[in-house]
């Protein structure tokens, strides 16, 4: 009986490695991005990649103040389904 709950308990611990490594993938440290922002509240990398700016006084002052301008911006990106969310902690103006 006790090897069957070793590998019950070895399936389980498996399955939770398995289950939480998406997880890790949602969030991450600091990142810097560098692209064009829009009127959306988005900035738009070289790549194409649209990141959504979170709601908050930085990424406000941004979209407010750099509609069209491009920037270089440090911040934490998540990732709710398809949509990559940065929350920016430092922004810089590019020069064109």
């Amino acid at each position: 009986m006790k090897r069957g709950k070793m590998k019950v308990l070895m399936v389980l611990f498996t399955l939770v490695l398995i289950s939480a490594s998406p997880f890790a993938a949602m969030a991450s440290g600091p990142v810097t991005i560098q692209g064009e922002v829009n009127d959306s509240y988005q900035i738009v990398d070289s790549d194409g990649q649209v990141y959504e700016i979170a709601d908050t006084a930085k990424g406000n002052d941004l979209v407010e103040n750099h509609i069209g301008e491009k920037a270089k911006v440090v911040g934490t990106v998540q990732q709710d389904q398809d949509v990559k969310i940065i929350t920016i902690t430092s922004f810089e103006i590019l020069a064109e």
